[in-house]
């Protein structure tokens, strides 16, 4: 049974920084890149076609404002980032929404649907990726940033609330 939660929101500070800095046309370091890289929120995302180096040439290239080719997963991830820097106004209210997550109110509404599994606790990650909304990695639910939108102040994802969205992640443990 899961008693405890916790919220990593490491990736997403660290990306705030950087689209930030972007949007003040402030000029970042290469070891900057790299260390945001190397950032377990990232590595738990990591495939065969998007992997570190691809984070760094996604980054490198917004960073020097140049133009960016890669395969089908950096080219969204890419994408996906730009979509960011041209609504950077909007992105401070989006980070506080997943900041304001209460994982233990949504812990206790769903009670004991997880009683099959050995884990005690869950960590709940919110990452920028190219890929789905969701993924599940033992105790671990990595959620993309780039998927949820606040639509009257609650984040939402493919139609779901993002209590909804871990409810369901939960249910399939």
């Amino acid at each position: 049974m899961i008693q405890h939660g916790s919220l990593n929101l490491n990736a997403i500070e660290t990306m705030n920084f950087f689209w930030s800095s972007i949007a003040s046309k402030e000029k970042l370091s290469e070891k900057f890149i790299l260390d945001t890289a190397a950032l377990e929120p990232y590595q738990l995302t990591y495939t065969d076609e998007f992997g570190p180096e691809s984070v760094r040439r996604c980054l490198s290239a917004l960073s020097n404002k140049e133009p960016f080719t890669g395969n089908k997963a950096e080219n969204r991830f890419y994408s996906r980032n730009l979509m960011i820097l041209e609504y950077i106004d909007t992105l401070p209210e989006r980070i506080d929404a997943f900041k304001g997550i209460r994982i233990n109110d949504i812990l206790d509404s769903i009670g004991d649907l997880c009683t099959n599994n050995e884990f005690t606790s869950i960590e709940i990650i919110v990452v920028p990726t190219p890929f789905e909304a969701v993924e599940i990695q033992g105790n671990k639910i990595i959620l993309n940033f780039f998927k949820f939108h606040l639509v009257n102040g609650e984040l939402i994802a493919d139609g779901k609330s993002i209590s909804e969205i871990i409810k369901e992640a939960l249910s399939n443990c």
